[in-house]
This record gives structure tokens, C-alpha cells and sequence, in this order.
């Protein structure tokens, strides 16, 4: 019989309730994942329409450039330009851009003005190359994503019917060590806080975009004074999505795996400083709810660690064998479904095995040091620094 009279009822009653938020919560990111809007390619996709204007800002990218131009050469949507904004480069950027001048015969390649003052560099070159455009429809590229055949032609069939701005999530590739480390517990946090079916949802208040691949329809650009109202900022994806979506008009995210590619670091180095730029400026952005939902990260991360370890070390300082037994049962069942549920997110996510999932949980506390780090940084007047420029706050 259930009896709260007996002690062990007060040890167990609270573990089992939290364990098995715990569990909802492992279980929850799983179905959140598998039913994230997607924009896949489909048969019957237009070959021709509206003007797209295509504007990659680059800065010393001339190692990846090459594919995305590449990607764009073989599009079968064939009404758009592509303009690049050469951001102050000192790698040849500019001379990878130019071997594509034959393939891609509404090229044009824009050498950035000197950075005025207040402005962040990647929103200086993004205005720059939208006020040169003359398409209907504004596309931001980053020079490091390489596009599908069928990207433009999804993008304006999903776009005319309907929204005013549509941002993808590419499939992102995994390939050191550190970055299948960090990148999935990070990429899990920003799909927490920013549930995309909350982010189209006219009636709420969230807006997400990521700079990688951003559309939007000229005119609401226009009304919205694009990049120049966001020219201070190192989120300016999210701050322009905020934006739009504040002046009432129609935004969409989706993940698109199978139109769009990227590799956003290259190793621990370049990870470090892109983690730590974007943990300042997405805790600024989020607010309380990027707080909750880290909380709710780490919890998830470090409790089944704590009640294994703890139920380890108890029997050694006294006789606790009943809680030492409890905590040890329920940190095993835990890291087994987390690593379950995570699995199943990573390959799902990012197309890599599943027993990835195992290291997710250090992952998480990987990057949490990242983002302490870069805070501290900012804090001392230090500053984080990303691509040779310091960004201070």
C-alpha cells in the first residue's frame, strides 16, 4: 500500500515527478523536431516569375563562395540576378566571384564603401547590395551555403503565396569532432526558443530568421528601411524578422535540408568566436525566454549526471544506501532515454549518427562555458571578435 507516512515515499515522490519531466521534456524536443515546417522540392516548380535578387555579402570567403555560386548557376528558376558585396576582402574573393561572370550573366560584383560609423559590417554590406538590386524579391545568401537546383523556384512558389519574408534553415554539415559536439545542443537551444510553428503564427509575437537565407518581398524591405534599421546590430536576421513582423507582415521559417547546405565552422577555432558572438547577442535578443529555455537545457544536460554521480557517492558518506539506489536507478533510465530522444534529434537534425546523442549533454555544457566566456568578455570592455572585427556589445 501507498503510504506518505513512510519516509522513502519523500524520496521517491519528488524524484519520479521531476524524472518524468524530464522525460516529457526529452520527448517533447523529439516531436517538436519532427514536425518543424519544411520546404522540400516537388515536381511542377516554376521555371520563371519575379525578379529575385540575389545579394551575398562576403567577407574573405573566397574557400566557399565558389559553391554556393556554383549552386546558384544550376538553378532551374532562371529569372533572378546575383549581386555580392565584396566586404573589405583580402583573400581574392573578388576573383573567385569573377570565373562565374560566364555562367551566371546577371553578375555583379560590389566592392563595399568604407564601414560608416555605428554601423555592424555585414548590415553596411547587405544595404548596400539590396539598393543596387532590381528585383521584386530580395534573397540574402550567405557566401558560405550552397544552394540546390530547386531553391529559388520553392522559394518563390512558397513566398507568392503569401508571406512577405520566408527564412530556411539549411542543412548543416558536421565534420570535426568539435562541431558535432557543440553545434547540436546549440541548434537544439535556438529551436526552444524560437518553435517555429509559434514564429508563423500571425498572432504571436515571436520572430526568428537566420541570415543564411533570408527573402523578402522589395517593397516591405523598403517599408521597413531593411538593414539600415538594424545597423548596429550582430543579430540582424532576428532583429529585421522582429521588425517585419511587428509592422504586421507575413513571416515563415522553415528547415530546408534537401535545398540548401552550409558547413558554418571549420574547426574549434572559427566555432569559438561564431558561438560566442551569437550566445551574447541571442541572450540579448531572447530575453527571459532564451533564460527559461537554457535553464530548461541544462537541467535536461546535467541531471541524470548529477543523480548518477550522486547516487555513487552517497553510499561512501553515510548509510544512504535506499537514495543512493534511487538516484543511481533513475540517472541510468535517464541517460538512456535522453540519449534515445537526442539521437533520434541529431539524426534527424543533421544527418549524423545517432549515437551522437550520447555526447550532447557535455555538448551542452561545452557551449554554456562558451557563452559564460564570451559574456564575461563583454562585460570587461574585451569584446568578442568574429571575421578580424570586435564586437564590444
Amino acid at each position: 500500500m501507498f503510504d506518505i507516512r513512510q519516509p522513502d515515499v519523500w524520496l521517491w515522490l519528488p524524484l519520479a515527478l521531476f524524472s518524468a519531466l524530464l522525460v516529457f521534456w526529452y520527448v517533447q524536443d523529439v516531436i517538436t523536431t519532427l514536425r518543424t515546417p519544411r520546404l522540400d522540392p516537388h515536381p511542377g516548380l516554376p521555371d520563371t516569375g519575379p525578379l529575385v535578387t540575389v545579394i551575398i555579402p562576403a567577407r574573405n570567403e573566397s574557400a566557399r563562395i565558389g559553391a554556393c555560386l556554383e549552386g546558384l548557376a544550376r538553378q532551374s528558376y532562371r529569372s533572378f540576378e546575383v549581386i555580392v558585396v565584396d566586404d573589405d576582402s583580402s583573400d581574392g574573393t573578388a576573383d573567385v566571384v569573377r570565373r562565374f561572370a560566364a555562367r551566371l550573366p546577371a553578375l555583379t560584383i560590389l566592392s563595399s564603401k568604407g564601414l560608416p560609423h555605428h554601423w555592424a559590417g555585414k548590415c553596411w554590406a547587405c544595404w548596400q547590395g539590396a539598393n543596387r538590386a532590381r528585383g521584386d524579391w530580395l534573397l540574402f545568401l550567405d557566401a558560405d551555403v550552397a544552394p540546390q537546383p530547386g531553391l529559388l523556384a520553392a522559394l518563390v512558389q512558397r513566398a507568392t503565396a503569401g508571406c512577405d519574408m520566408i527564412t530556411l534553415v539549411p542543412l548543416i554539415h558536421l565534420t570535426s569532432f568539435a562541431e558535432r559536439l557543440v553545434l547540436p545542443p546549440f541548434i537544439g537551444l535556438i529551436s526552444a526558443i524560437y518553435p517555429f510553428d509559434r514564429v508563423n503564427d500571425p498572432s504571436s509575437s515571436l520572430a526568428f530568421a537566420i541570415g543564411q537565407c533570408i527573402m523578402v518581398r522589395r517593397d516591405v524591405y523598403a517599408a521597413v528601411d531593411g538593414h539600415r534599421a538594424v545597423r548596429g546590430s550582430v543579430l540582424e536576421d532576428m532583429d529585421l524578422a522582429r521588425l517585419v513582423k511587428q509592422s504586421g507582415y507575413a513571416l515563415e521559417a522553415a528547415i530546408a535540408p534537401d535545398m540548401l547546405e552550409v558547413r558554418m565552422y571549420n574547426g574549434w577555432e572559427t566555432l569559438t568566436e561564431g558561438l560566442k558572438k551569437n550566445a551574447v547577442a541571442g541572450y540579448r535578443s531572447g530575453g527571459i525566454r532564451s533564460g527559461i529555455m537554457g535553464l530548461r537545457l541544462g537541467l535536461m544536460a546535467a541531471m541524470p549526471w548529477i543523480m548518477l554521480v550522486t547516487g555513487q557517492v552517497l553510499p561512501l558518506i553515510g548509510d544512504n544506501h535506499a537514495q543512493a539506489q534511487a538516484l543511481t536507478l533513475a540517472g541510468v533510465v535517464l541517460l538512456l532515454i535522453s540519449t534515445l530522444c537526442w539521437g533520434a534529434v541529431v539524426r534527424y537534425r543533421f544527418r549524423i549518427s545517432p549515437l551522437w546523442g550520447l555526447l550532447y549533454g557535455p555538448g551542452t555544457a561545452v557551449y554554456f562555458a562558451l557563452a559564460a566566456q564570451a559574456l564575461r568578455q563583454i562585460r570587461s570592455g574585451k569584446g568578442v571578435e568574429w571575421k578580424g572585427r570586435v564586437f564590444t556589445r
